[in-house]
């Protein structure tokens, strides 16, 4: 049998994982012609067609499936070997991929990752935003602190700390529009969210009560939340450890402090695969050493 194109084979699996031509082309730092003629000159070898090529649309065939689902992780395994080979315990090179939500990485990982590269002047660090594993492996991402569950079985799950929900305004709102008394009279006052489609909810005595916020302002980023709050727009329901701050200054007060709000997670998630390059774990140890390193004083629970 006549050998096969392992670079044909390569290129074919990029072009999958990126679910698009284009970009596997400019990941791999090829044309799209060259990668368009690879793929032909596979499908010629194979004698079957792999991919369904459209204007807007990149689907595998049956057979495509097949020949992805068998070479996927032979590769990859085959790049982290490699990849272990190159590392040497003294000297950590090479690309870490991270992603976290926004607000984690302006207050932490961002600092973080920049001690982690001085220190390993070969090692270059991605960051992107996220607060679920959902584009874990599309990203081709090496490790995430996540504060949605994690819901890949592939996936190793690690829960690293834990932070309690609070209800806070400005005491200049509150002064001009008064303090609610129980849970179900927030929703006659004007809400702040990151996200109206989480519940706001509260314990007292056993009972649970919960509601889904209307909100007078929602934006997608649990900081602005917090700097809508403080300049006076209305109450927020969420993490402790953003809040902690402006709650200490003043700026913040919180509200209903007699009920309990429930509990927040912030997870590691991580390929489960024995052979995590050295540079990756050694930035695995230094993010739960930070971490570890957070404390009851920013709202954290190790």
């Amino acid at each position: 049998m006549k050998s096969m194109d392992l670079n044909a084979l390569y290129s074919f699996c990029e072009m999958v994982r990126a679910g698009s031509l284009t970009k596997a082309a400019q990941k791999l730092g090829l044309s799209a012609p060259t990668l368009s003629r690879h793929l032909a000159q596979l499908e010629e070898e194979v004698g079957h067609k792999l991919v369904h090529r459209h204007a807007k649309q990149f689907k595998l065939t049956v057979d495509g499936e097949r020949y992805y689902n068998t070479l996927s992780d032979d590769f990859s395994q085959l790049q982290e070997q490699l990849s272990a080979l190159n590392d040497r315990a003294d000297v950590l090179s090479g690309s870490i991929r991270v992603s976290c939500p926004e607000s984690m990485a302006i207050d932490y990982m961002h600092g973080w990752a920049l001690e982690f590269m001085s220190q390993h002047p070969q090692v270059d660090i991605q960051i992107k935003f996220a607060i679920s594993d959902q584009y874990f492996v599309e990203d081709q991402l090496d490790l995430s602190l996540v504060v949605v569950p994690p819901t890949q079985p592939s996936l190793v799950q690690r829960k690293l700390l834990d932070t309690q929900m609070c209800v806070a305004a400005a005491p200049s709102y509150l002064a001009a529009k008064g303090r609610p008394e129980v849970p179900a009279q927030l929703q006659e006052f004007d809400l702040l969210t990151s996200d109206p489609q989480k519940a706001w909810a509260f314990l007292q005595q056993g009972a649970r009560f919960e509601f889904f916020p209307t909100p007078r302002y929602s934006i997608n980023s649990i900081r602005m939340v917090v700097d809508a709050a403080i300049r006076g727009m209305g109450i927020m329901y969420g993490p402790l450890f953003y809040m902690q701050q402006p709650l200490r200054e003043g700026r913040l007060e919180q509200i209903l402090p007699d009920y309990e709000t429930e509990m927040r997670h912030v997870f590691m998630i991580y390929a489960d695969r024995r052979l995590m390059p050295t540079r990756v774990r050694a930035f695995k140890s230094f993010l739960e050493e930070k971490v570890s390193a957070l404390g009851s004083d920013e709202g954290f629970v190790p």
